[in-house]
């Protein structure tokens, strides 16, 4: 599945929210598009008193949510389905072939058994096209099927290797074993990447709510009223909470950018 686009239909997210589970609900669209709105309009609310720049800030919001907040997320949840099941397919392959007994279709037939989803059909796919097939349609079957994965380097090289096994009839299963151990590699490193990521997006929701507070705080110590006629309502408090939305949008947009692409550590191993 194709993960490069920068947009997607209605159909292509649910492809990808049931590549590795179930079709996308009604309900979890409504959260990716409410949750936005309700947040963008509180905030700019707050800084203005002003409801209708709320409620039109609140739609840019639900707007961004629905094109970009929510693919960023199915992308990442599916990306993290399909790294789990390839590093899982890299490990059954190098445990089944240290038996020099076995051949590249009976390991593809065990292992396939303990994938899952989108992943399991490809292999699935695969072993239908190799059955019975020449070298050459052999080298195409692999090739095709590496080339869907081609973000991973390390997972490419290992079935550039099957590729070799099952045209040579010969197992080179040291070669195997290390890249097996990059992969194993490449997952503590990745995992660790997302631990981090999962901490700037605590900070950055306490942050939020941090500058919320401060606003309520503000508000109430000053009064409501003098608060709305001598900053949110003038010239300089138009200025000033103009310029922190727009600054603020700028920084949030950098920040999903930076959590939409966990990818970086398949291909900057």
């Amino acid at each position: 599945m194709a993960l490069k686009k920068k947009r997607y239909t209605l159909d292509e997210l649910n492809a990808f929210k049931s590549a590795y589970g179930k079709p996308l609900e009604r309900k979890e669209l409504l959260i990716s598009i409410l949750k936005p709105f309700i947040i963008g309009f509180t905030l700019t609310y707050l800084i203005f008193y002003y409801w209708i720049v709320a409620l039109l800030v609140g739609i840019v919001c639900a707007i961004y949510g629905y094109r970009v907040i929510m693919p960023v997320s199915l992308k990442r949840v599916y990306e993290g389905n399909a790294f789990t099941q390839k590093n899982l397919f890299v490990n059954g392959m190098t445990q089944l072939l240290t038996n020099p007994d076995r051949t590249i279709n009976e390991a593809l037939q065990t292992v396939v058994q303990r994938t899952e989803g989108e992943f399991q059909k490809d292999i699935y796919d695969l072993i239908t096209t190799l059955t019975g097939q020449d070298n050459e349609k052999v080298r195409e079957a692999f090739d095709l099927f590496a080339k869907k994965y081609k973000d991973d380097v390390i997972f490419e090289m290992f079935v550039e290797q099957l590729t070799t096994t099952a045209i040579e009839g010969r197992t080179n299963i040291k070669t195997l074993k290390n890249i097996n151990t990059l992969h194993n590699e490449l997952k503590g490193k990745r995992n660790g990447f997302l631990q981090e990521k999962k901490k700037h997006e605590i900070n950055y929701t306490l942050m939020i709510v941090i500058i919320i507070g401060l606003i309520l705080t503000i508000s109430f110590s000053f009064g409501w009223d003098t608060y709305v006629e001598a900053y949110a309502h003038s010239k300089f408090g138009w200025i000033t909470s103009g310029l922190f939305l727009f600054v603020n949008a700028i920084f949030f947009n950098s920040f999903m950018t930076y959590q939409a692409d966990d990818a970086v550590m398949e291909v900057k191993f």
